[in-house]
């Protein structure tokens, strides 16, 4: 009966990713948009705090993007940092060719709290915020932009985050689920809008999203969040791609995956009231999304608990040949989705536990210079 009943539990719980798994498959990808001939001037808002050993090789990497530098207003908000990155970062943007200001912080803010400082500052009227630790493809910026200017009713666009190709663990299973996430945000894309930003690379109106939410949740998901509440749409660009480093170690890796976990849930428990709303994002996918998040995870290891349970009280021998069977795959085949599956549900599991935790303020988990 145990068994049975964890089987059911497992197939409830990734219910919303068979749903997607469907949804990716059915109907064409998304094409991107032509870059546009005479590209818009845009505001590019860093926040950074402590980034003082990689803002020199971002400065360079914003160099060699084909986005023209004299269209590119470059603001970056140093948040109280106890480094010199506010120094480092003013030298490195000399001569650099872009139109720049850096202001810190009087005091730890925060990313959104950061950006919204900075947002009433930009001169122009589509503003792109991203991290001082990732790295964009040279053509990312200009692909954001073009999606942007392909619809009147997109008002924010997000590129795809992927890990820089390293042989860890760590990024091995990170890429894997990475890969299914931006393939979910494009089909949702495709048919109204997507919450589900990062924080790498996201370009918005000014005009349609005029602050962010700094209250509780990530940037990034608020944006997208304050668009569709506005009736605009949102959208993911799967062509537009930024690079990240991922920490070789698991535990360093799973505080910033535990953060940002907790951050998404809670954009997503405070936005309910979009539920009514009649449109496709709103009867389908964020209910798809509410229970990825906040029940997949709890009965993802619930159905595992009473299957292992079962099996074990069946046939003891059966239960250690499934474990070492487990336990050879996870070895033998680094690119098992279900591993990087269950990550995922235990850094959503830890992020729901932590939520009643504060954590607007981040520490920055760069450690080396990855360009």
């Amino acid at each position: 009966m145990l068994v049975y009943l964890g089987i059911a539990l497992f197939f409830l719980a990734i219910f919303p990713h068979i749903v997607y798994f469907i949804g990716i498959f059915s109907g064409k990808p998304s094409k991107p948009p032509d870059p546009p001939s005479d590209p818009p001037p845009v505001t590019l808002i860093i926040s950074a705090y402590n980034e003082e050993e990689i803002i020199p090789d971002r400065v360079r990497n914003l160099m060699e993007s084909t986005y023209p530098k004299e269209k590119v207003e470059l603001i970056l908000i140093d948040d109280f940092s106890s480094d010199r990155t506010g120094e480092v970062a003013r030298k490195a943007l000399e001569g650099s060719g872009f139109r720049f200001q850096v202001i810190r912080n009087p005091e730890r803010l925060g990313t959104n709290r950061s950006y919204n400082r900075a947002i009433p500052m930009a001169a122009n009227p589509i503003v792109v915020t991203t991290d001082a630790d990732v790295f964009f493809d040279p053509d990312a910026l200009a692909r954001v932009v073009a999606r942007l200017l392909s619809d009147d009713a997109i008002v924010a666009v997000c590129g795809d985050l992927r890990p820089f190709p390293q042989k860890t663990g760590t990024t091995t299973y990170e890429s894997i689920y990475r890969g299914f996430f931006g393939k979910m945000c494009d089909w949702e894309s495709r048919v109204d809008s997507t919450y589900t930003f990062n924080g790498a690379l996201v370009a918005f109106r000014k005009d349609g999203v005029k602050r962010i939410d700094d209250r509780r949740g990530s940037d990034d998901a608020n944006t997208a969040f304050e668009a569709i509440r506005r009736g605009y749409r949102a959208v993911y660009e799967i062509s537009a791609i930024v690079y990240e480093y991922i920490p070789p170690d698991f535990s360093t890796q799973s505080r910033q995956k535990i953060r940002r976990a907790k951050r998404l849930i809670e954009a997503t428990l405070a936005n309910l009231d979009l539920l009514g709303r009649e449109r496709p994002f709103s009867r389908y996918f964020y209910p798809l999304r509410i229970f990825m998040y906040v029940v997949s995870p709890a009965l993802f290891f619930v159905s595992l608990f009473l299957f292992g349970a079962g099996v074990l009280l069946l046939s003891p021998a059966l239960f250690l040949l499934l474990v070492a069977a487990f336990a050879l795959s996870a070895l033998a085949w680094r690119r098992n989705f279900f591993i990087a599956l269950a990550l995922n549900q235990f850094y959503l599991l830890a992020g729901l536990l932590h939520l009643p935790k504060e954590t607007r303020i981040w520490e920055s988990t760069t450690r080396r210079v990855t360009s």
